[in-house]
């Protein structure tokens, strides 16, 4: 499965900033892009694990993951050494 522009760009944010927790409004804000585009982007993202979902009963953050195998992953779809 090939990644869509905005999963790019979110990952690049997370590269840039690894870590940072954000809501889906903020990247939204930072990317310049619409909520809802970027909500299900972030979705994708999270089912290939390669971001963690945090939950609260008021707030969902996005984070990258931890996980070394999936970096690497990560690094490799973005064409980055």
């Amino acid at each position: 499965m090939s990644l869509t522009p905005v999963q790019r760009q979110i990952l690049k944010f997370f590269q840039e900033h690894p870590q940072a927790v954000e809501t889906v409004r903020g990247i939204a804000t930072w990317l310049g892009q619409e909520a809802e585009v970027v909500e299900q982007a972030l979705e994708g993202l999270v089912s290939r694990k390669w971001l963690a979902l945090h939950e609260t009963s008021a707030v969902r953050g996005y984070a990258l993951t931890a996980d070394a195998r999936f970096l690497t992953q990560i690094r490799e779809a973005l064409g980055a050494p």
